[in-house]
């Protein structure tokens, strides 16, 4: 009789153990869904989507990304050898899988207008620290000293002499309007330091003040670093980074990358353009533009650099790397979209 009890009773601890042990699973992942539910942001769009869970885990080039860089490459050299473009750049990164290719990614370029967009980096970064910062009011006024440099591709809205504006305002009319009035008050108003820190502070080089927005000083694959930093909300917080990149959703310029993208996938980029007279007394013209296409689920960065003589030669050169890497992107995913 004791024999058979003592059994009985190993039977119930083994019973009651077994049923501890599937209880506290349960429980474990319990509290794992709830964490998660509790600490995930809500209403974060532009940034990357594993920040909500893990950290970013590298990955080598996919077959994927090379066909696309062959195509590319293939395309480059036809207009080159048509002479319809002398230079041209170009940088992609899938951002789900880091599979990444420059061509011609160490050529120097004119980063016109893209300056801007280190501007607006520059501005939020200071008001992580002073929450004010942004709502200073200040009134513009136009220095006649300054001279106008004629922009290729106007802007919609300007500043007005003599009217007063939020810093936050200013920031509207430098990104969405490529304003040069609101990039030169942004850039008297903010201490040179902070704006080369920026740079610095991303292992960037950052051009000398002389002429940091007008000479041959940028690199395709560096610029596209600040939309990386973005996305990854790596140097901003993530807040902070979200504001950065739906702003750059507003930009007005329709005519680069955005072109022969479908009007419902949203684009955070910035473009830039210029015109340099040569010594020959010929204008050398510049158009760039560089973001992050929100292809869904497969989000990527594509940026392209120009220089030729004709802006509708650039202009169509930028249209038709976009809509190839468009073109492939869909071919790829369209019946497969949850494959990196």
């Amino acid at each position: 009789m004791k024999e058979k009890m003592s059994q009985i009773s190993k039977q119930n601890m083994i019973i009651i153990s077994v049923s501890m042990f599937i209880f506290g699973c349960i429980f474990y992942a319990l509290i794992l869904v709830l964490i998660k539910s509790f600490t995930s942001p809500s209403g974060f769009i532009f940034t990357n989507p594993a920040l909500n869970y893990t950290e970013l885990e590298a990955s080598i080039t996919s077959n994927k990304t090379l066909i696309l860089s062959k195509q590319i490459n293939t395309y480059i050299k036809s207009k080159k050898s048509a002479w319809d473009i002398t230079h041209l750049s170009v940088y992609y990164r899938n951002l789900n899988n880091g599979g990444w290719f420059g061509l011609n990614e160490k050529e120097y370029f004119s980063p016109a207008s893209l300056m801007k967009l280190p501007i607006l980096i520059s501005y939020l970064k200071k008001a992580e620290s002073q929450k004010w910062f942004l709502d200073t009011k200040i009134v513009y006024k136009k220095n006649p000293k300054i001279k106008d440099f004629k922009q290729n591709v106007p802007p919609e809205r300007q500043l007005v002499d003599g009217e007063s504006y939020s810093l936050r305002d200013v920031l509207q009319y430098l990104i969405v309007y490529s304003d040069n009035n609101a990039s030169a008050l942004l850039e008297s108003y903010l201490p040179m330091a902070d704006l080369q820190r920026t740079f610095t502070d991303i292992w960037l080089t950052f051009p000398s003040i002389t002429s940091w927005s007008f000479d041959n000083n940028v690199k395709v694959i560096d610029y596209a670093s600040f939309f990386r930093v973005l996305f990854n909300a790596s140097y901003l917080n993530r807040k902070d980074s979200e504001k950065a990149l739906a702003l750059l959703t507003k930009v007005a310029f329709r005519d680069g990358l955005i072109a022969w993208v479908p009007q419902n996938i949203a684009i955070s980029h910035k473009f830039g353009e210029r015109g340099i007279v040569g010594f020959n007394g010929e204008e050398e013209k510049q158009l760039h533009d560089c973001g992050i296409v929100y292809y869904p689920n497969h989000p990527y960065i594509l940026c392209v650099m120009t220089r030729w003589d004709n802006w509708t030669n650039l202009r169509w050169v930028i249209w038709d790397i976009s809509s190839l890497v468009f073109t492939e992107t869909q071919k790829q995913y369209r019946n497969n979209p949850d494959s990196e």
